[in-house]
């Protein structure tokens, strides 16, 4: 089996990682120099990684959300740490003026903050779970490539921007749906049934949610007259490591999803799973 490493460094979100790195930081700085840089700090990032995921993805809600997040963490500690936020601002060359502490203990308190939270919940309520689901389709698009490439090792033909006609396929459109809607609820693709076609979407540039760009993204297509095709987009080509030949790429995706549908068939949709965990 080759190195999961072919596909390029992604910045992918993880659940526990930015909470250590807020809580690390935060702590230490208290204990050791007594300032509050860190929560300061730490939103500016956060507003960053939401840029990137936006231009990446092309989803307004991962800015959103991640605004969203900044703003509560940076009016929490002004709420309740207005004195050392004034300090520490000093000590960096930043004299926000005398004025700064008393305004804020008079308008800016923890159950204003509260207000803030409330609001950020809501954004996060009716927008994260777009962003949270972007993020796993995503990290299963990264699986499904590395699994195409797992037998591949010719060099050669570079992307080409026609749908590769990748042969027939002998599954009726009842277990192709029944497949389809395996595959969105596991979050592993979003799917398409226009048109006489059942088309397997996944990319890791823009987001298969994003509606407006779909001319972006790879697929796989089922046709309901038994023929198949498979596109991958030239961004997700090029995340590979090693331009691998484009048919041969195109050919393994397509028996990719072909083995799919026969272990879902088979009521054996669990080894999807552990196949794609398994890179």
């Amino acid at each position: 089996m080759k190195n999961n490493n072919e596909i390029r460094w992604r910045l992918l979100w993880n659940m526990w990682l930015p909470l250590l790195l807020f809580l690390a930081p935060l702590i230490l700085e208290h204990q050791l120099v007594g300032t509050i840089f860190t929560p300061y700090i730490y939103g500016i990032l956060v507003v960053v990684v939401g840029i990137v995921y936006y231009f990446r993805m092309g989803l307004w809600q991962a800015m959103a959300v991640m605004d969203g997040t900044a703003i509560a963490i940076w009016t929490y500690f002004l709420a309740s740490r207005p004195g050392r936020t004034y300090e520490s601002f000093k000590m960096a060359g930043l004299d926000l003026g005398p004025e700064f502490v008393p305004w804020l203990e008079a308008n800016w308190s923890l159950l204003a903050w509260m207000g803030i939270l409330v609001i950020n919940g809501v954004v996060f309520y009716t927008l994260g779970f777009t962003f949270v689901k972007a993020l796993e389709l995503e990290k299963s698009a990264i699986r499904l490539f590395r699994l195409a490439a797992r037998e591949l090792s010719d060099i050669g033909n570079g992307f080409t921007d026609r749908p590769y006609q990748a042969g027939e396929h002998t599954f009726s459109r009842n277990e192709l749906i029944g497949l389809a809607s395996f595959m969105e609820r596991k979050k592993i693709c979003v799917t398409d049934m226009s048109g006489g076609n059942i088309k397997f979407i996944f990319s890791m540039g823009i987001s298969p949610l994003n509606k407006r760009q779909q001319d972006k993204l790879s697929y796989v297509a089922f046709a309901d007259n038994g023929s198949m095709s498979v596109f991958i987009s030239k961004h997700d080509y090029k995340q590979y490591r090693n331009q691998y030949t484009f048919n041969q790429l195109c050919e393994m995706m397509g028996k990719t999803f072909i083995r799919f549908a026969e272990l879902y068939k088979n009521r054996s949709e669990s080894m999807i799973i552990t196949e794609l965990r398994s890179v």
